[in-house]
């Protein structure tokens, strides 16, 4: 077990490095129209890539291959990393800034601690069968504190002149922090809701891996093909594209809510498939409007800064939502049942998604046009 955490987060850190390249080459190599199609393209890949990656997974624990089992999920990465490595040299461009930035590396540290502070207690308190005390203590202190430092940290590095982390300058624009609020809000129900509905169709509804992955395979058809049309709506609707996502996305929650309630433990995978199915829907509207708001308020000078900055809030968002709504799921579980427990993260990101319907359109600056996008706020 060691082993393969200390091997994940080798795998991690190296993903970490390659993930805000794609959309600074699509925001420094591209003009629009381009721009915003492509950055849909990226998000209709991104989730077609989650939600294939866990049909794929099912597949492979079902199948066995080689007597493997779950050990082949990463050993297929291998082959996938070699044809990314060849893709990238034959095909993407190059876009190296001719002053380069320096690595922020004590930011680093310290933003590591501030997650690492949020997720040991979650992650790790029940097992160990902490106390609620000793959560509340330990997140309040460890975390709170290493986001504190980090804050001053930051400042100085700016200050100074050097690249920030997280620019201090760069969460002082209003369009930033919102478009930064909404997805990572979105990031982290999103992945805590995945982690939730696997766990509860396997274990407590007694779907196979296959069935369970299966049950994915409409949500990531939903949010490619939404996501392919996403640039034709953004011109249509401008950041209202986030409030439309956002109704989808409620929509398709409260249809996979319902045969749960009607239905468990005998819930099938078709009985979700329309929810799932809008789920992808909402996903692939925000997420690429969402994108493009937040990147349109960054320098092209800075865009390698600013990609950086929204990979590390969304899948720090990802890591914090499956260990935060997971002690959630865990915690109603243990007292009622595994259906409640979805149940009652399944109405968290209810909530988070039909607050997009409300407070979307105030992703951007009231006082102008966001740059890119067709509807002014």
């Amino acid at each position: 077990m060691e082993m393969l955490i200390a091997a994940r987060v080798v795998q991690g850190a190296f993903a970490v490095l390659l993930l805000p390249q794609v959309m600074s080459t699509i925001q420094a190599a591209l003009k629009e129209p381009a721009k915003t199609r492509l950055l849909s393209y990226y998000a209709a890949i991104g989730g077609l890539s989650a939600a294939v990656g866990q049909l794929l997974g099912g597949v492979i624990v079902w199948a066995d291959l080689g007597g493997l089992g779950w050990r082949l999920i990463f050993l297929i990465n291998l082959p996938l990393g070699v044809v990314a490595a060849l893709g990238i040299r034959a095909w993407v461009p190059e876009t190296r800034a001719d002053d380069p930035d320096s690595t922020d590396i004590g930011g680093t540290l310290l933003f590591g601690a501030a997650i690492l502070g949020l997720l040991i207690p979650l992650s790790v308190g029940r097992q160990a069968g902490w106390p609620a005390w000793a959560w509340a203590w330990a997140l309040c202190v460890g975390s709170a504190a290493a986001f504190v430092a980090l804050r001053f940290y930051e400042s100085r590095i700016e200050i100074s002149g050097r690249a920030p982390l997280i620019p201090p300058s760069f969460l002082a624009i209003s369009t930033m922090r919102r478009g930064l609020l909404v997805l990572g809000s979105g990031f982290l129900v999103f992945g805590g809701y995945l982690f939730a509905f696997a766990l509860a169709m396997q274990e407590g509804n007694s779907m196979s891996a296959l069935e369970s992955g299966m049950s994915m395979a409409p949500m990531a058809l939903g949010q490619f093909l939404s996501a392919m049309r996403a640039p034709q709506i953004i011109k249509r609707y401008g950041i209202r594209s986030i409030q439309i996502g956002g109704l989808a996305q409620a929509t398709g929650i409260a249809a996979v809510m319902l045969p749960v309630i009607l239905f468990w433990p005998y819930s099938e995978f078709y009985h979700v498939a329309a929810g799932m199915f809008l789920i992808g829907i909402g996903n692939g509207l925000y997420v690429p409007s969402t994108y493009r708001t937040i990147l349109s308020t960054i320098p092209d000078h800075k865009i390698g800064l600013g990609s950086g900055l929204i990979t590390t809030v969304q899948q720090s968002a990802l890591a914090v939502g499956v260990a935060a709504l997971g002690a959630v799921f865990m915690g109603i579980s243990a007292s009622a049942s595994m259906g409640a427990g979805f149940l009652g993260v399944g109405t968290i990101f209810l909530a988070v998604a039909l607050s997009y319907t409300v407070l979307g359109a105030r992703v951007a600056d009231r006082r102008g046009r966001t740059e890119g996008l067709g509807a002014r706020i």
